[in-house]
């Protein structure tokens, strides 16, 4: 019995989750740091470095990739070049402070 629990619950839960990605994500507004928008591709350089590249964004839009950074000693943030419509938005987190696994973008 506590197998077929344990799979009902992961079942349930995995059901939520794949609805919950599935639900649409509105537009960014100017000021907002969002997941990036589905147009928008992360590559990741290096352990410091990552870069957004959007396609499809409006001709006038500005905005830009950022990052939290963690280090032993220094925890902070790091905001990629300003970009304005498409375009790629690079982000360098300081040395000693790794890129965390995830790119945010920020419609200025």
């Amino acid at each position: 019995m506590r197998i077929a629990r344990t799979t009902i619950i992961g079942a349930a839960a995995s059901t939520l989750l794949g609805a919950a990605l599935l639900v649409p994500i509105t537009p960014a507004a100017a000021g907002d740091i969002v997941a990036p928008p589905a147009d928008c591709t992360p590559t990741f350089i290096n352990r410091y470095t990552t870069s957004l590249t959007c396609t499809n964004r409006p001709a006038g839009q500005q905005w830009q990739s950022y990052r939290d950074c963690l280090g032993a000693w220094l925890d902070s943030g790091a905001d990629g070049n300003i970009v304005t419509g498409n375009g790629t938005s690079t982000a360098v987190c300081p040395q000693r402070a790794q890129a965390t696994q995830f790119v945010y973008f920020h419609a200025l």
